[in-house]
């Protein structure tokens, strides 16, 4: 498989496996991605190839079922002579057209099967290709078998009227022949159907598909449950309330719920017993063309279309990640109805997950050049930052201190008045868990010397100009930032700065805040920086534990690094000195 760019738009090439070429009657496929952007072609690509390899899974099936390869190739109809004209066929003909249909395909076809597990293997298969379309109001599966009917028996073709109904009783019909199909090839005997279905059973409440006489419920077989039988939504509150979750923070909880709500949508609100493991299939096939945010009220009533809107433009869906995500949560929650009896067998164990890309090859942020932070700090927003709009002072020595600390967005969001500190004369910031603080690994835990540029521009003057500010409740330097519903301090921040990049010309996707930490890092490292004083400035865990020594290396030796190696050969912050 390799994409090919003629120009105008990529194309998917696909080699055809030489076992399948009489069939393909080519030896490569070539399908049009309908994009010039290669990472969308590359998404289109990938579930494109995935709907070829299932054909080809297929056609190999019915290599194995069919040894006489010409009752595998559709009838060629459109030659055979026919009465001209329609005719608007009532629902009693219509349906016992069907019949006669069913009860063909059953005598001609059934006996000449093999009872071996690839014919029972392919049949099924089948049937759940019918039955998912069948729901979707797909019927387009049996519009040859239709068009062939009628050729053969020289019908007057259906009116546009009655067509409909002449392809829904013929999908109702081809469903009943395969699970007969597959009654008879796990040993059931042979019959004829009387009478056809006037609708599909519905699968929720029971199932037409025979069973052994071996596993017919007996008493003692029978299943008792003790646990209701809840649908998805229901069950993860009952799952996320247990005490063995109490550490887990709300956000957490909610994300967890969001995302099982979302299922439980896209399964119906089917009851975690009546899930089978197809259901769970099809939904792994669905789940990745969700929207990255979703309205819970539009979901309610369209999610069918929010689904159908997601194939067709996949660049808008959720990422692999996430979808990822949306399955590892449902194993989970299974898992744990399994261990608590509320199921008996685990269905998720049968279906085959793929593995999604959670990784790239190339780094996702960029350092920032000396031109672009050139750029930036002399920009307009930078130039006039001196007015009485406190949330505007903060946005502007945030930035600052991600170029001079190399410390995350959310570390420097979160730091209080207290975390301002001196040891041997040296002024540092300290990073820390303290009142509430998150800090995201052990090694983040740190002092970080406050260069010499920082107090030239008037960091200390800032602390105390808003310590006099601070109401007693709040300790927090940047007072002004509102914690979202996870209480972390860095959306406001993260939004301004993207906005401010935008509006320099700056819209790389690797250009973000955490590209100062990016930057620092690779300055640093230029500047032949210890590696062990570069973990622990910037709090990365060492691979060889480095950060069980960081004790060893004081704050004036961490001072005179930073200030002797953080420099930026170039940048001129001379306009905004105090």
């Amino acid at each position: 498989m390799h994409l090919y760019n003629r120009g105008s738009s990529y194309y998917l090439v696909v080699n055809v496996p030489c076992d399948l070429i009489p069939i393909y009657r080519k030896k490569q496929i070539w399908v049009s991605l309908r994009t010039k952007d290669k990472n969308i072609a590359n998404i289109r690509s990938l579930m494109i190839l995935s709907k070829l390899e299932y054909q080809f899974l297929t056609e190999r099936q019915k290599m194995s079922v069919f040894k006489n390869a010409n009752i595998r190739f559709t009838l060629d109809y459109n030659g055979m002579p026919r009465p001209q004209g329609t005719s608007n066929y009532n629902d009693v003909q219509i349906e016992n057209y069907a019949l006669d249909f069913c009860i063909t395909k059953t005598e001609d076809e059934l006996p000449t099967l093999s009872k071996d597990f690839p014919t029972l293997q392919y049949y099924k298969n089948l049937h759940n290709e019918y039955v998912l379309a069948y729901k979707n109001n797909d019927f387009h599966l049996v519009q040859d078998a239709l068009d062939i009917y009628i050729a053969s028996h020289k019908m007057l073709a259906p009116t546009k009227e009655c067509l409909p109904i002449f392809l829904k009783s013929f999908m109702l019909a081809y469903i009943q022949y395969l699970e007969m199909a597959i009654n008879y090839l796990q040993g059931a005997e042979l019959k004829c159907p009387t009478h056809l279905r006037p609708q599909m059973f519905s699968y929720e409440q029971t199932s037409s598909v025979f069973q052994a006489p071996y596993s017919v419920n007996t008493p003692a077989q029978t299943e008792v449950y003790k646990k209701p039988n809840l649908n998805l939504s229901e069950l993860v509150k009952v799952y996320n309330g247990e005490a063995s979750r109490h550490n887990v923070s709300k956000a957490q909880k909610d994300k967890i719920n969001k995302r099982i709500e979302t299922i439980n949508l896209l399964l119906n609100n089917k009851k975690i017993r009546d899930i089978t493991a197809d259901d769970l299939q099809e939904l792994v096939y669905l789940v990745q063309f969700l929207p990255p945010r979703l309205n819970k009220t539009e979901a309610y009533s369209n999610i069918k279309k929010i689904i159908e809107y997601g194939k067709k433009h996949p660049e808008n869906c959720i990422s692999d990640k996430t979808a990822s995500d949306y399955i590892q949560n449902l194993k989970t929650l299974f898992a744990w109805a399994y261990k608590r009896k509320y199921i008996k067998e685990n269905p998720i164990d049968e279906i085959d997950i793929p593995v999604f890309e959670t990784s790239k090859t190339t780094a996702k942020y960029q350092p920032f050049t000396v031109q672009q932070l050139q750029k930036i700090f002399h920009s307009d927003f930078y130039s006039k930052h001196w007015d009485n709009n406190r949330q505007r002072r903060s946005f502007f020595w945030i930035g600052l201190l991600g170029l001079y600390t190399g410390a995350r967005l959310n570390e420097i969001c979160q730091l209080r008045f207290d975390d301002i500190q001196e040891e041997d004369g040296i002024k540092f910031i300290s990073i820390n868990e303290n009142d509430g603080k998150h800090v995201k690994t052990k090694a983040g835990i740190r002092k970080i010397p406050i260069h010499q540029e920082l107090i030239k521009l008037g960091f200390l003057e800032f602390v105390n100009f808003m310590k006099k500010q601070s109401p007693t409740k709040n300790k927090r330097i940047f007072m002004d930032l509102e914690p979202n519903t996870r209480g972390e301090l860095s959306v406001q921040p993260s939004k301004w700065f993207g906005k401010l990049l935008d509006s320099l010309g700056l819209k790389d996707k690797g250009l973000v805040f955490h590209s100062f930490r990016h930057t620092v890092r690779t300055v640093l490292r230029n500047n032949n920086c210890p590696i062990d004083r570069v973990q622990r400035l910037c709090g990365w865990e060492g691979s060889n534990s480095l950060s069980e020594h960081y004790g060893t290396i004081s704050i004036k030796v961490l001072a005179d690094t930073l200030n002797e190696q953080l420099v930026f050969e170039g940048l001129n912050l001379s306009h905004l000195y105090i």
